[in-house]
């Protein structure tokens, strides 16, 4: 385990991350911790360092996502999507760092380099594929986006809400993505099979993982617990199960039965 930490080289490379600052021009960083309280500013930079680590995460899982897209043959424009999406999440890893760093500086946190993705059990190029993206946009980022628009309703603060504005422009096109690509790949009763187990354990893991970060107070990106479990719930059934479901993956009834995201 290694404390986390970002590094930026500069120059030319910059300039290339800098293309996708387009929303955060009026971002007033040095406002963003200077009416809260000492308390939510203590757990805000627990959220934003943890929310750093996450988009970093994200941004290998779609490497391998592209990686595998190619192996599978998949449309090139989905692979070339799946390729610019790690760009984007390492802007919204530099975003969630300057949050942190906003609010008094991140906090330590130990984190394995080596186990970013999790490898795909599938057998053969198409279903590991769409073992990832299972996992990645059809749970991870699905869940993800209205758990951010939650967020941003009691931000408590203009720069904060730009932060998450500009960061669920991204994540509403990652989740996207897992749908088109399962509306496309050839799948096999066999495969739907195997993904519903897959999203029922993903499910299950982020139920966990949010779960951990949600908090006692409200604002500046923290979700209270009680407010976090409602919404959490209804995108389990409405955004994630439901669509699965249409495209002939049924999600285990006892992996969303007493599912619970506090």
């Amino acid at each position: 385990m290694i404390e986390f930490s970002l590094e930026a080289i500069g120059g030319l490379w910059a300039r290339r991350l800098d293309k996708r600052r387009g929303g955060c021009e009026e971002i007033d960083w040095n406002a963003i911790a200077r009416e809260a309280t000492p308390e939510l500013v203590t757990v805000a930079r627990d959220v934003w360092t943890r929310s750093a680590f996450s988009e970093y995460a994200s941004g290998a899982a779609f490497a391998e996502i592209a990686s595998h897209l190619l192996a599978a043959r998949a449309p090139i424009d989905l692979i070339a999507a799946a390729g610019d999406f790690v760009g984007d999440e390492m802007f919204h890893a530099d975003l969630a760092s300057r949050v942190a760093m906003a609010l008094g500086g991140a906090v330590p946190l130990q984190v394995n380099y080596e186990k970013l993705v999790r490898p795909p059990e599938g057998d053969g190029a198409l279903l590991r594929a769409a073992e990832l993206i299972v996992r990645s946009c059809c749970v991870g980022e699905t869940l993800t986006v209205p758990m951010l628009k939650q967020s941003r309703r009691t931000a408590g603060s203009r720069a904060i809400e730009v932060v998450i504005s500009r960061i669920l422009r991204d994540e509403a096109q990652h989740a996207e993505l897992g749908w088109w690509f399962l509306d496309w790949a050839d799948l096999s009763d066999a495969d739907r099979a195997h993904l519903a187990v897959v999203a029922g354990s993903t499910i299950r893991s982020f139920g966990v993982l949010f779960g951990r970060e949600c908090t006692a107070t409200e604002g500046l990106g923290a979700l209270p617990c009680e407010r976090f479990e409602a919404t959490f719930l209804d995108a389990v059934s409405n955004d994630v199960v439901a669509p699965l479901a249409e495209r002939g993956i049924i999600v285990p009834r006892e992996d969303v039965e007493g599912l619970s995201g506090g």
